[in-house]
């Protein structure tokens, strides 16, 4: 006995092979109610040999089959492919094509092929969308730390761009390792990938000749480089309003928690926005207060402080790189006996989640990531639908946020 599950009046699915199949037109059928229903369309499953209707379940649609049963007009099971769903919707294959390509169709036809395609499960292959269209609906991600939380706001932002557009996202994470970065730069240079965004850090001239050799388009987030698309942070500005901030809750003597130069954006950028915010309001840089931390981590904040700390330096204010590195520092300072923000006041770049929660709540500069990501899908997508080469740049904006741990009574 074999069953066979009526998804509707013109498929249907057999329970034993789970085989889709359409319904076939087998002249007079006849039931064992004695029942004769003329040209009728019913489902004649070609992988069984049974061809006689014992009985049927009208409630659930489902029919047992067993024994044989006259001669049948047709007998076979249908290739799912855009011929066979344009005869099924009634349309052309080129309206199907269309359909599946995101071009224009009629509403009406719309709504046919989305029913015909809902109801036979028809997948499009993709080798044979890649054959069509040139293309693979696949871009390749390059980041340098899927952990960070600035870079999964910039990741986040990127996938909603392009899921829009009905692309999927290939993510490499690099682990902040520079020969990886180079080795994923080549892959999808030659892989099947139709763009690229690179979220960079440690940008080099193995890392800029790789990107200009590129035929497909590819877009550097995070960092500004001549000759590519970029979309970037403003570090400087946000260097500029951190620093800002505490020198009008009165701090005389900074102190700054940087990272590597060879970063332009987290090192350079943000050094240079805080030495010259100090220079403009006439307070001296002090070059024994700024220490380069040896990464970007909580545990880095706290090393670095402590290196102050155990070279009996004096400071009111300690402007940070990062978030990360603020929580350490302040840990640090904690134990230390020091007050924060009465004996020292803190800011930072990055308004990760946990600046409004760690105590004391920390000032910081939001850099907007998740809109820097979706610029960056934007554009890469404008790229590959629309052919443009012309190089773009985009620079998004910081906003200050003031909180606790620079809230201190002049």
């Amino acid at each position: 006995t074999i069953f066979y599950k009526m998804i509707d009046r013109n498929f249907g699915k057999c329970l034993q092979c789970s085989v889709s199949y359409v319904i076939l037109n087998i002249g007079n059928v006849h039931f064992s109610q004695k029942t004769t229903v003329k040209n009728a369309r019913v489902c004649f499953i070609s992988r069984h040999r049974q061809t006689a209707w014992n009985k049927t379940d009208a409630k659930n649609r489902s029919i047992s089959l067993s024994g044989s049963f006259g001669k049948l007009e047709k007998k076979e099971e249908l290739e799912m492919n855009i011929s066979t769903i344009a005869k099924l919707a009634n349309v052309s294959t080129a309206t199907v094509s269309r359909y599946l390509n995101n071009g224009y169709v009629s509403e009406e036809k719309r709504q046919k092929i989305a029913e015909v395609i809902a109801r036979t499960g028809y997948t499009p292959s993709s080798s044979a969308q890649t054959l069509r269209t040139g293309r693979n609906n696949l871009i390749g991600v390059i980041v340098p730390k899927i952990s960070s939380e600035s870079i999964g706001r910039m990741v986040d932002g990127i996938t909603e761009i392009v899921n829009h557009s009905s692309y999927q996202v290939l993510l490499a994470n690099t682990g902040n390792d520079t020969e990886r970065e180079l080795e994923y730069l080549k892959i999808f240079r030659t892989n099947n990938v139709d763009g690229v965004i690179f979220i960079g850090t440690l940008m080099s001239k193995k890392h800029l000749a790789i990107m200009h050799s590129y035929k497909k388009p590819i877009v550097l987030l995070s960092q500004q480089e001549s000759g590519v698309s970029c979309v970037y942070f403003d570090d400087y500005g946000a260097a500029e309003k951190a620093t800002d901030c505490l020198i009008r809750s009165g701090c005389k003597r900074i102190a700054h928690l940087g990272v590597t130069l060879r970063d332009k954006a987290a090192g350079r950028a943000r050094r240079g926005g805080f030495m010259d915010t100090l220079l403009k309001n006439q307070i001296p840089v002090h070059e024994q207060l700024i220490v380069e931390c040896e990464g970007f981590s909580t545990p880095d904040g706290q090393a670095a402080m402590q290196k102050l700390l155990d070279r009996g330096e004096t400071f009111d204010g300690v402007f940070c790189a990062t978030d990360t590195l603020a929580f350490g520092a302040m840990d640090c300072l904690r134990q230390a006996g020091i007050s924060v923000p009465d004996q020292v006041c803190v800011s930072a770049v990055g308004n990760n989640r946990m600046s409004a929660i760690y105590h004391p709540h920390l000032t910081s500069v939001n850099l907007c990531h998740r809109t820097g990501g979706m610029e960056a899908g934007a554009i890469l997508m404008e790229m590959i639908q629309n052919h443009v080469e012309l190089i773009q740049n985009a620079q998004m904006q910081c906003q200050l946020f003031e909180r606790e741990s620079t809230n201190r009574t002049v």
